[in-house]
């Protein structure tokens, strides 16, 4: 494989993959920071393994790998003696939510080792983001080979940039060899190597490590990206994978949803729609990767996805006050100045890596129907003193070339400043696809979680003490109020006597608790010279506002402590069940998506925009009697949430356009209505009013008076037009979207394609190819018309003898009338290469690929609907298919089912056929005994 892997080293060729070296035998690696660990037998290893220097003693050490949960004692301190400071450090990963699949594993993983090797001023820290099948296996494997590769790397103590660069490359090589399948699966990886008071980062993949940095006289804290992401939105990356051969499209582009010829993704990545751009092999729908780089991953890198990490040196000063490393879990939502932001709260970064991961988890749940896998290392770095002697100016320059991008920076100079034109802006704020089906399909069948009814009703005293134990917790902190007051009717009562043990070390819960009265203890037993031995750790009161089981709230983990009640006494319960439900099915705004759909004007608007529309509404409340429009008023679109509105208007009004909110009201009566007449109507909740405000039309007097207590959500026209544009413009391109639609459907039944050539055609794309043919878009040359172009390759057809099959195809294909799903032949044509077929329809891609997640019912539905349609339609026409298959059914730009394929199908004249063909994976009985057979073979293959 040859391909171009930076700007710095243009034109160099990466070398193979494969390290000279000894294998390395496999280690049995056991848990680190264990609690029961003994520091001073630790201590005394240490010392031990530095008089040694010996290589092999520093990877037996490798057996103190990170555990993945949160440390239950707090941060961990490791100390830099040579230059007299501290690093504390905490870690949290936390296993992603798939509802289509629970018990999947957490293909993150992670390791700390402080100290590194043999020399104590080493401190390793990594993170490895799994993908694929096998990707928890694979980030297992290289987070305990890269190290070891590392510390037996002879050049480790002088060139650690060298030895990490080469380290990433034996991993690779090993891996590929390993009986580990990793064709599809592999990892990223994101390390930090700690030494003095310069640390050394390798990327290898889309995770990031940042630094902080104090600036100014108020020192004010800023972020400092210490990698880039290597993924198709680097100009540089795209284009040395396309050097390599990779196809880069989004899923809409491969799907036909958007234009393959044109890229749909900026220079980064805000306002992605979880659509990334992706690679694919040159003719094929795999192996789909979101970045550039990785380790594993063997059918990628033939296109370009390589393991060779981009290393950055950074100097360390006072200023810096800690770095933090993490998956792109984290990274997906949150910007690394937020992240950033975020630890800078927190004393203890404990408490700022369960902060991370709870707003990381809530954001992926907010725009998406699941969340990544999602872990974090934080590191203190405490005690650094100013250096004595100033740094060469040199350090501002690239170390090494061709090695990968190397680069040594000082201050707040990012690496996106020195060798590479990128830099990290990547915050997803739009709603992924399945979170627009799944709330689409919230609104159209009254499904999704309901709030639990409560068996105990909260006093007001009751009520203030849950929300004082939860104000500014870092779970409930990004709660909108209406999620809130949820939040509390959800909280539901238990009482306890003295003794009851409430939740249990070493078991499993998902509720959270508040301490409503009374004292309960915090228990953990832990190994002695004399055994276990059960001790005290904390106690819990109401008083101290007390709560406890945040993390049960998110995932399913082993409990490290237990907790038992000491006297008689009760807690408030929160469910992990309904907490999910309060985030996922956005329970705050979906009654006012519903209410924004049932305003005509609005009613033809996406869920995307109606989602936007939704948070721009500002709620106002009027009493009763309360004039809430006077005569001559400036209007806003009004909806009704609770209470009753009554409007007076005169009857002039009706004639007025849009004004669908007076009309439909007027319309259910009967009595006949005269001009002049003033009329009251009375609009109860649910309702709406003042719609034309939004296309900036004004009318005569109308009052509108509150019956009740009455709450509505207001929308002007500018709020409306700075979320969505112009609504005018928007009916407009909608209505000229339809007329476009009416006229390309038109144009077949007038336009001549007597004399059409293919060389009048420019191929566009394929989209379903066969031994001999392919199936695709094109259009005439110099219109837009983009049709259906199914051509047959006239070598391949006279290699595989298949010429009489192609020409009955043909003949079949043009006998048929034409119906909902089999498209109308246009023309057919030949050159000296190609013979083509040209159809009235514009195939978007094959069903099967937008099988990668589950139908709907009703989706499944109408697909299987239309497949029989499209059977019972040729078997009228005394057509055999032959040919029902997921991968040869096809949708066009409508989402109709269509037949192009009909290499299998034939015309029956007689009662039965005996010709042995179809699917090999779904013959009738009757077709492979031989036996002969006709109709219901199709419906068999169904």
């Amino acid at each position: 494989m040859g391909c171009i892997y930076s700007r710095v080293c243009i034109g160099e060729t990466c070398k193979g993959s494969s390290i000279n070296g000894d294998p390395i035998s496999r280690h049995e690696l056991q848990q680190a920071f264990s609690p029961s660990s003994d520091g001073g037998e630790i201590r005394d290893q240490l010392n031990q393994l530095s008089l040694t220097r010996d290589p092999e003693a520093g990877i037996r050490r490798l057996a103190r790998v990170s555990s993945q949960f949160l440390p239950p004692d707090g941060s961990r301190i490791a100390k830099v003696d040579s230059e007299k400071y501290e690093l504390r450090y905490s870690y949290l990963s936390q296993r992603g939510y798939y509802p289509d699949a629970l018990d999947k594993a957490n293909q993150d993983s992670f390791c700390i080792h402080t100290p590194f090797g043999t020399d104590v001023n080493d401190h390793f820290f990594g993170v490895f983001d799994g993908h694929g099948e096998f990707g928890a296996e694979c980030s297992q494997f290289v987070k305990r080979r890269l190290c070891e590769n590392l510390l037996r790397n002879s050049k480790f103590n002088v060139d650690p940039v060298e030895a990490c660069h080469a380290s990433f490359l034996a991993t690779n090589s090993q891996l590929h060899a390993d009986v580990l399948d990793d064709s599809m699966s592999g990892t990223t990886a994101i390390t930090i190597l700690v030494r003095g008071k310069t640390v050394y980062v390798a990327n290898c993949g889309d995770s990031r490590a940042v630094i902080a940095e104090k600036k100014g006289k108020d020192g004010d804290i800023v972020a400092v990206d210490l990698s880039i992401d290597q993924t198709p939105y680097r100009v540089d990356e795209l284009e040395r994978v396309k050097l390599c051969g990779a196809r880069v499209l989004t899923l809409d582009q491969i799907e036909g949803l958007k234009n393959p010829e044109v890229p749909c993704w900026g220079s980064d990545e805000e306002g992605d729609d979880g659509d990334p751009p992706r690679l694919w092999v040159p003719n094929g729908m795999y192996p789909g990767t979101a970045f550039t780089r990785s380790i594993g991953d063997s059918i990628a890198e033939t296109i370009g996805v390589v393991a060779n990490p981009e290393i950055v040196s950074f100097e360390l000063t006072p200023n810096n006050p800690f770095f933090v490393i993490a998956s792109d879990g984290v990274f997906e939502f949150l910007s690394s100045q937020t992240v950033v932001d975020m630890v800078a709260k927190f004393k203890d970064p404990r408490d700022a890596c369960a902060a991370i991961v709870a707003e990381s988890y809530r954001l992926w749940l907010q725009y998406e129907t699941r969340t990544d896998d999602i872990t974090v290392i934080i590191v203190h770095i405490n005690g650094l003193k100013e250096p004595n002697v100033a740094h060469s100016e040199s350090y501002r320059e690239v170390l090494r070339t061709p090695v990968p991008q190397v680069v040594e920076v000082t201050g707040s100079e990012s690496p996106s400043t020195f060798g590479w034109n990128a830099r990290n802006h990547r915050v997803r704020q739009e709603l992924s696809r399945a979170r627009l089906r799944a709330i689409e399909n919230s609104l159209e069948n009254g499904q999704g979680w309901v709030p639990p009814s409560s068996a105990h009703r909260k006093t007001w005293e009751e009520e203030a003490h849950i929300e004082q134990a939860l104000n500014d917790h870092f779970l409930f902190r990004k709660l909108t109020e209406s999620q809130c007051h949820v939040l509390l009717d959800c909280m539901q009562r238990v009482n306890v006597e003295p003794g009851d043990i409430i939740v249990k070390q070493g078991g499993e819960s998902d509720c959270f608790y508040v301490v409503g009265s009374g004292e309960f203890e915090v228990l953990a037993t832990q190994e002695e010279k004399d055994g276990e031995v059960p001790r005290v750790l904390q106690r819990y009161t109401a008083e101290k506002l007390s709560c406890f089981g945040e993390l049960a709230l998110m995932y399913n983990k082993p409990l490290q402590a237990s907790v038992r009640a000491v006297t008689n006494g009760t807690l408030w319960t929160l469910k992990r069940e309904d907490f999910r439900g309060i985030l996922v099915s956005e329970f705050s705004n979906l009654s006012s998506l519903k209410l924004l759909r049932s305003v005509d004007l609005l009613s033809r608007l996406s869920i995307l925009q109606l989602s936007q529309i939704s948070d721009s509404l500002s709620e106002v409340t009027f009493s009763s009697g309360q004039t809430i429009i006077n005569k001559n008023e400036v209007l806003a679109l009004y909806i009704i949430q609770k209470g009753r509105v009554k409007l007076t208007f005169d009857a002039d009004l009706l004639t007025s356009p849009n004004t669908y909110s007076l009309k439909a009201d007027i319309e259910n009566e009967d009595d006949d209505v005269q001009s002049g007449t003033e009329l009251s109507i009375e609009k109860p909740e649910g309702s709406y009013f003042g719609e034309w405000s939004l296309l900036d039309q004004q009318i005569g007097s109308l009052t509108a008076v509150a019956e009740d207590d009455v709450v509505c959500a207001l929308l002007t026209k500018d709020k409306l037009e700075s979320v969505i544009g112009s609504l005018q413009k928007i009916s407009q391109e909608d209505h000229k979207l339809r007329d476009n639609s009416e006229e390309f459907t038109k144009s077949f039944e007038f336009s001549s394609f007597d004399k059409v050539q293919l060389s009048d055609l420019e191929w566009r794309k394929t989209i379903y190819s066969t031994d001999c043919s392919e199936i695709g878009l094109a259009n005439l040359k110099d219109s837009e018309n983009v049709l259906t172009l199914k051509k047959f390759s006239k070598p391949k057809v006279k290699r595989l003898g298949k010429e009489s099959q192609v020409l009955k195809e043909k003949d079949l294909i043009k006998s048929m009338s034409s119906s909902a799903c089999v498209p109308q032949v246009l023309c057919t044509f030949a050159d000296r290469i190609y013979a083509g077929i040209l159809l009235n329809t514009r195939l978007a891609c094959p069903l099967s690929s937008i099988l990668s997640s589950p139908f709907s019912e009703s989706a499944a539905r109408y697909c299987a609907a239309s497949v029989v349609i499209a059977l019972e339609d040729l078997h009228k026409n005394g057509v055999l298919y032959r040919g029902v298959s997921h991968d040869v059914l096809m949708l066009d730009q409508r989402g109709h089912i269509q037949l192009v394929d009909f290499r299998f199908g034939k015309k029956l004249s007689d009662e039965r056929t005996f010709t042995i063909c179809g699917r090999a994976d779904s013959l009738a009985p009757e077709i492979v005994l031989g036996k002969g057979h006709s109709f219901p073979a199709d419906w068999y293959t169904f």
